[in-house]
């Protein structure tokens, strides 16, 4: 059987030519959704629809107190209430209070009728404040300790903890144990 040379080298260059053609498509859409991809990354960012500037990266509890560790990083150092009992922001120097609600799951509040101001101490069994003596700075961790009374402690029932720092608000779900 003789082959005809002139017949085999065009199907040879069309089957090339289609498989560059396949490939080059296919890696334009790749292209094309990893640009969609970064591009709408960055816009949730920027709305901040994903993490937060103020992370909620550990909780744990015994029988009367949560220990909440966060991360922050919302520009400003996280204080302790100055003892007049209003939430705080101060744009000058950076610096924010923090407000702390823990609510069960009917959705009452196990922390009194107002947010906690951390650093507060206006019940003995409604308190919140910082483990370190100086709050969190800017891009630190630190923990923050939520003391509320003993009868609404509950392991097993899920928890909602709201805290509010510079204007950034934090919500966690969180079963105790």
């Amino acid at each position: 059987m003789k082959m005809n040379k002139k017949a085999v080298s065009p199907v040879i260059a069309v089957m090339l030519l289609v498989a560059v053609a396949v490939a080059a498509v296919g890696a334009y859409f790749i292209w094309y959704k990893s640009f969609q991809a970064g591009s709408q990354k960055n816009v949730e960012e920027q709305t901040g629809t994903i993490g937060s500037k103020l992370r909620v990266t550990n909780i744990t509890n015994d029988n009367i107190t949560f220990y909440i560790t966060m991360k922050n990083a919302t520009g400003y150092a996280l204080v302790h209430e100055d003892g007049d009992s209003t939430y705080e922001v101060d744009e000058v120097a950076h610096t924010s209070e923090v407000q702390v609600t823990i609510k069960n799951s009917t959705g009452t509040s196990v922390t009194g009728a107002n947010p906690i101001l951390v650093g507060t101490t206006t019940a003995a069994d409604n308190t919140a404040k910082f483990t370190s003596a100086g709050g969190i700075d800017n891009d630190d961790e630190g923990q923050i300790e939520v003391r509320i009374n003993d009868s609404f402690m509950n392991p097993g029932e899920t928890y909602t903890l709201i805290i509010t720092a510079s204007g950034t608000t934090s919500t966690e779900k969180y079963t105790a144990i």
